[in-house]
């Protein structure tokens, strides 16, 4: 990968941590199928500075009027995050 290469996900597929490294696998909706297209592996702190940078710009997002916060109840009961956008539906 050259230092302009830049990948267009549909999805995360997976987040996982194996041995202490953040694992995230992506994937591409092709034919009504999800295709793996990529995988990422960073260290703990580079994810927590990766997860801080989204949760800045989803505040931006809300603030801006482009998405909604809204949130919900999961299976067991504890608070559920979610980001609604015409763009995503």
């Amino acid at each position: 990968m050259t230092k302009n290469d830049r990948i267009f996900v549909d999805g995360m597929a997976t987040v996982k941590m194996v041995e202490g490294v953040i694992q995230m696998s992506f994937f591409n909706n092709i034919n009504n199928q999800r295709e793996k297209c990529g995988e990422i592996c960073m260290s703990q702190q580079a994810f927590l500075n990766a997860f801080g940078a989204m949760e800045n710009l989803i505040d931006q997002l809300v603030k801006a009027g482009i998405v909604q916060r809204n949130t919900e109840k999961s299976a067991d009961n504890a608070p559920k995050a979610v980001v609604d956008s015409p763009n995503f539906s």
